[in-house]
């Protein structure tokens, strides 16, 4: 409801609505749990973009011939694709003042059984050497199933609010 009074020569505006204090009451019941909830909404997202990139590293070709500039490689040997494999996954969440986050990708203390650092053959593959074509199959995945995830973190989110203002 809005009225206007016009006493004197200054109009004075009277705004009245329930929408307002039903948000605030929401708010108080949410407490401490928000950041439960934005962990939760963060994680369904990367829970599937982090599926593609595997799908992705179970596709690459295996190549097992040494790359030249004149013969590049056309995939990854097969122990450096078991090493993408095994050292790929989703970082615990982050609460950077405020901002919810994880990150996607190798663990940069695995290397594979060749001694070579696994978040190094995946920088090689999916950009590619002067030995071995570009296979961009980290970025491909994050393009294909950036707004699926964006969804995905929507509904979880709605899901958790509806949950918590239920109780």
């Amino acid at each position: 409801m809005c009225t206007m009074n016009g006493g004197g020569n200054v109009p004075k505006a009277k705004v009245t609505t329930n929408a307002i204090n039903d948000c605030l009451e929401m708010i108080n019941r949410l407490g401490g749990n928000i950041e439960e909830v934005a962990k939760r909404a963060v994680y369904e997202g990367a829970k599937i973009i982090a599926d593609e990139i595997g799908r992705n590293i179970d596709a690459l070709p295996i190549d097992e011939h040494w790359g030249t500039r004149e013969n590049p490689l056309h995939g990854v040997r097969k122990f450096q694709k078991d090493g993408l494999s095994e050292s790929f996954g989703i970082a615990p969440m982050r609460n950077d003042k405020g901002l919810i986050n994880t990150r996607l990708g190798f663990d940069h203390e695995d290397y594979n059984s060749h001694g070579q650092a696994n978040a190094m053959i995946a920088r090689a593959v999916n950009s590619g050497t002067s030995f071995s074509e570009k296979m961009p199959f980290f970025e491909n995945a994050v393009r294909a199933t950036r707004a699926q995830a964006r969804k995905k973190m929507v509904e979880a989110a709605e899901k958790e609010l509806e949950k918590i203002t239920k109780e």
